[in-house]
């Protein structure tokens, strides 16, 4: 009852919170906490993502299993986002010495956040209402590699200044879990600005004489629905609004190498997702 399966959950007072937002001129404050050891390994991934971009200042802190008292202070203090990785319930997430409820809270400091971990609905929803904009939540039970993999992914497109629900959208993919996702609040804030232009996902498919790229755009905080961009993929001098779906490229293997070594984006081929920075055009098909 009251949730709506495939979208967001929308409030009030995640957008008046929203509002409220200063713009932080300062280092991108990131809490990940991780209170259950079995899911070390995201731990780890999400630890070598965050704050990997040299042109934006992070501060990156890691918590390990903590006390609901050191757990209330993580959440009662400013910060731009918060991963949690471990275990909660409905009434709690789980800690070393019992769990902590948000309801509990009078408030709390953190703007954003992941909560990966099993049926973080009900935490996540009181967090907006404690005083968060928006964040990613689990409906039921997920298993922990579908978990890890969802969770990477995320944060990689958090980290390249995608909005929540954009990067939700494109993680969910990575998981028959997927589903089992919602955001909670305003999808459409964001962490972090991109390092140039606008957020996007490529679409490619080889051909004959080199690649059809389809360019999908999401807006941003700054570069809301409207905006014009000019990509740099072809010689064309179209501009085009966004954001959706603005065109199909058509260009040669090197003009498509060029393209992905200017920035870190999200590509995607018969399915599955890579990293421009990291992928061999070679094994395409």
């Amino acid at each position: 009852d009251s949730i709506p399966i495939g979208a967001s959950k929308l409030t009030k007072a995640a957008f008046e919170h929203r509002l409220d937002r200063d713009t932080n001129a300062e280092d991108i404050t990131i809490r990940v906490v991780q209170n259950d050891a079995r899911m070390d390994e995201e731990r780890q991934l999400v630890d070598e993502v965050y704050g990997t971009r040299d042109d934006l200042p992070f501060d990156v802190t890691v918590h390990d299993d903590l006390t609901t008292a050191e757990l209330r202070t993580v959440l009662t203090t400013d910060a731009e986002f918060f991963h949690y990785i471990g275990h909660t319930e409905h009434d709690g997430f789980v800690c070393r010495d019992g769990k902590l409820d948000v309801t509990t809270l009078d408030s709390v400091g953190v703007d954003t956040f992941l909560l990966n971990a099993c049926n973080s609905y009900n935490q996540g929803l009181s967090l907006v209402e404690k005083g968060a904009i928006g964040g990613i939540v689990t409906l039921n039970e997920v298993l922990n590699d579908g978990a890890v993999r969802i969770g990477e992914s995320v944060a990689r497109l958090l980290n390249c200044g995608f909005p929540l629900r954009a990067a939700l959208t494109i993680a969910r993919g990575e998981s028959i879990l997927g589903g089992q996702y919602i955001v909670v609040g305003d999808g459409g804030v964001t962490v972090t600005q991109t390092n140039g232009g606008m957020p996007n996902l490529l679409e490619i498919q080889p051909t004959e004489t080199g690649y059809n790229v389809e360019m999908n755009v999401y807006s941003t905080d700054d570069k809301a629905l409207g905006a014009i961009m000019f990509p740099h993929i072809t010689r064309s001098e179209n501009h085009y609004l966004v954001p959706g779906e603005i065109d199909t490229f058509n260009v040669s293997k090197e003009e498509l190498a060029d393209f992905l070594q200017m920035q870190q984006i999200p590509v995607r081929n018969d399915g599955d997702l890579y990293w421009s920075n990291s992928i061999d055009l070679d094994s395409i098909h």
